[in-house]
């Protein structure tokens, strides 16, 4: 995630030196750290915030007998003289009781258990929603070492990552420091699953499912999918609308309504016909496409977690699932195929400059490598991005996994469009530069070995299915990123099998796209449904 790194001053120039761009960019630079400032401030205020209510709630404890009846018990008088400042304090601040309950909670665990988290947020180096994150993932923790570490971990973190990207890291890091298996969480979490209805405002409501994460992500694909396939249609083919709407039968379709809906609307009324309807009626703008469309969601698995040990799988779009479901998921997935091998064991990392579009096996592996857009802050899952040539094709830049990364289409016009820019750096790590000088860095969310090979010095592939002895291998140059020798032949390996060692391919009914498993060497095996895959960014 994107990490904001302050510039040296620059040296004075003469004023008659300075150009009007330079001048321009300087001024919005001044404006930006104005607005970083006011930020930091706010931060600033708000842990002075949770200090003072704090500070009253405690005091108001103390000296509970002050605020109490002597007709109280003693065992009630702690509980009332808190109630009672909770309401001192909403009445003060004028903000509803419910909203002062959670301040004086949230004070209490950033002020006794979270010492880190309180430090950051006074220093200003992260904000109240990076806090209510960090208290959220850490809150049912009574172990006081793991919440300890949470708390130093994450407040690290949250330094250079939004909110939403900190609670993403926050699901990985939990993995690392509970003591107790996520397979034992998830069949106690998954014993509360049910329905909610929350109403809203002008006659809407909410309609909340609580689910395990993998079926609420095919939902949500197959949904999305659907609503995506009927925009794609409908300006040119409009579907007739549903006999619901008109009861004398199905009627011409109400084009305008159609063509106005956005993808939320439309992915709002696709979610409503399957459920009223089960399949939406002949005639609907959706039927064709909920009859043929197949879900997909994408789980990085390691070979030993299929071979029955219970290393934890990765769920694309979510984090890190109990290895019994990735099992489950990879049991269905159509096909094994090669995702995340060495270039001298076929995998193609980098193809000829006649080539602009990146073949199947190298658009896998940069969505296992990237899994969202690439732009700071942005997490808009990577199977719904461009891949774009971050040199670009047109001007000598190589279709090469140093020189591609995923984009959503709104940052991939901002790059190219205005004067955002961005570079590769090496192991997957982009370094961005704003239209005001500001440096961003983004990391790949998983870290693959690899190895750059120029089209001109690419030696001969050999066969996966008949390997070429390790003396006949030629070397492979690696002038673009440093990365790992290939590696040594099978007589001076460990007798000890890696934990991420690769499977062998397999067949099974179709559920996923991609079931990938890395090896400690770069290698791996993948399971592919041929539905997904991103596509290649528009030749700017």
């Amino acid at each position: 995630m994107p990490t904001a790194i302050a510039e040296p001053p620059a040296e004075p120039v003469a004023a008659a030196e300075v150009s009007a761009y330079a001048l321009t960019q300087d001024g919005l630079g001044a404006l930006v750290d104005a607005a970083v400032q006011a930020r930091r401030i706010e931060a600033m205020q708000a842990a002075v915030r949770v200090e003072v209510i704090n500070l009253a709630v405690d005091y108001a404890e103390r000296s509970a007998v002050a605020f109490t009846s002597p007709a109280v018990s003693a065992g009630q008088r702690r509980e009332l003289a808190r109630r009672a400042v909770v309401a001192e304090l909403a009445t003060a601040l004028r903000v509803p009781e419910r909203t002062m309950q959670r301040w004086v909670s949230d004070a209490w665990e950033l002020a006794h258990r979270l010492p880190a988290a309180l430090s950051a947020l006074r220093a200003g180096t992260i904000d109240e929603a990076h806090t209510r994150v960090i208290i959220d993932e850490t809150t049912d923790l009574d172990d006081t070492t793991a919440r300890s570490r949470l708390d130093r971990d994450l407040a690290f973190r949250a330094e250079s990552t939004t909110a939403a990207g900190l609670r993403r890291i926050a699901r990985r890091l939990r993995e690392e420091v509970l003591a107790e298996t996520l397979a034992e969480r998830h069949a106690r979490a998954r014993a509360e699953r049910r329905i909610e209805l929350e109403p809203a405002r002008n006659g809407m409501a909410w309609l909340h499912l609580h689910l395990s994460a993998a079926d609420a992500l095919v939902i949500h694909d197959r949904i999305h999918r659907i609503a995506g396939e009927a925009s794609g249609r409908r300006h040119a083919d409009p579907a007739p609308s549903s006999g619901r709407d008109h009861p004398g039968g199905p009627a011409i379709a109400r084009v305008e309504d159609q063509e106005s809906r956005t993808l939320d609307q439309l992915r709002a009324d696709v979610a409503r016909d399957l459920l009223l309807d089960g399949v939406p009626p002949v005639g609907d703008a959706f039927h064709v496409a909920a009859a043929t469309i197949r879900p997909t969601v994408h789980v990085t698995v390691p070979v030993l977690t299929l071979l029955g040990e219970n290393l934890p799988g990765e769920l694309d779009g979510y984090g890190p699932i109990d290895a019994d479901t990735a099992r489950e998921l990879a049991a269905h997935a159509p096909s094994f195929t090669r995702l995340l091998t060495h270039p001298v064991r076929s995998t193609v990392l980098d193809v000829d400059r006649t080539t602009y579009r990146p073949p199947a096996d190298l658009s896998r592996w940069l969505q296992v490598r990237d899994q969202t857009c690439r732009f700071p802050g942005c997490a808009r899952r990577a199977v719904r991005c461009d891949l774009d040539h971050t040199d670009d094709w047109a001007g000598g830049g190589r279709t090469a996994f140093d020189n591609l990364a995923h984009l959503c289409p709104a940052h991939h016009h901002l790059k190219h469009e205005t004067s955002w820019s961005v570079a590769h750096l090496g192991d997957g790590t982009l370094e961005w530069r704003s239209p005001a000088g500001r440096r961003h860095l983004t990391e790949p969310a998983v870290r693959i070995p690899a190895v750059s090979t120029p089209a001109v010095q690419r030696p001969a592939v050999p066969s996966p299915a008949v390997p070429t002895p390790a003396a006949q291998r030629p070397a492979v140059p690696s002038p673009a990123v440093p990365s790992p020798a290939v590696p040594s032949p099978a007589a001076q390996r460990p007798a000890a099998p890696s934990p991420m060692a690769p499977t062998a391919v397999r067949a099974a009914q179709p559920r996923l796209a991609r079931v990938s498993a890395r090896s400690s060497d770069g290698s791996s095996s993948a399971a592919s449904s041929g539905s997904a895959g991103s596509s290649t960014g528009p030749p700017f």
